[in-house]
């Protein structure tokens, strides 16, 4: 009767403990938010500081608009996007104007490239409490084939805004990459 009730006392300390050790992290949660809101910082952002994960849903309707990109069909971005799209590209230029004049655009510089490959390394949706505003971030890697069979590559970062379901604007920024596609992902 001792072996039996010695395992069951010491499953039942570790079962209190478990317990103990889980309240008391979720008290820590509150004390940790309130401790990060007193915090001061070197720099204030200038934009927004007040900031909350985001809608799964644009990160979807992101990703749709860069397989549309990759499979170049950029027809089918036209329902993702907002009647006024801005965007600052890598290059420092920018637009300002209707989607379709975008997708004009695109299909002009897409026509450069026999094809197209896209790796996302990370992503993430955030809404700006503050501006009731909604961006997707986004890390990835695109490979590129020209016409001539010439490939290149690029690192970068993007940022998304979402209004209505919708990408009404985006900026990017890259950097080349010497490294060559990964298997499978060939352009």
């Amino acid at each position: 009767m001792k072996r039996i009730s010695l395992p069951v006392v010491a499953l039942a300390i570790l079962f209190a403990a478990c317990n103990e050790k889980t309240s008391d992290k979720m008290k820590d949660t509150g004390a940790g938010k309130d401790t990060a809101a007193k915090m001061e910082y070197a720099y204030k952002a200038q934009y927004s500081s007040d900031i909350s994960m985001g809608k799964p849903e644009h990160v979807k309707i992101v990703f749709d608009f860069f397989k549309a990109w990759e499979n170049n069909r950029l027809d089918d971005m036209r329902p993702l996007l907002t009647d006024s799209v801005w965007v600052e590209f890598s290059d420092g230029t920018r637009f300002l104007g209707n989607a379709d004049s975008l997708i004009s655009e695109g299909k002009k510089f897409r026509a450069n490239f026999d094809s197209v490959g896209s790796v996302l390394d990370a992503y993430m949706p955030v809404h700006l409490n503050d501006k009731n505003e909604d961006f997707v971030l986004v890390w990835g890697k695109d490979y590129m084939k020209d016409k001539t069979g010439k490939l290149d590559s690029i690192a970068g970062h993007s940022y998304w805004q979402v209004k209505d379901n919708k990408i009404c604007g985006w900026a990017e920024y890259t950097r080349k990459l010497t490294a060559v596609p990964p298997p499978g992902k060939n352009p």
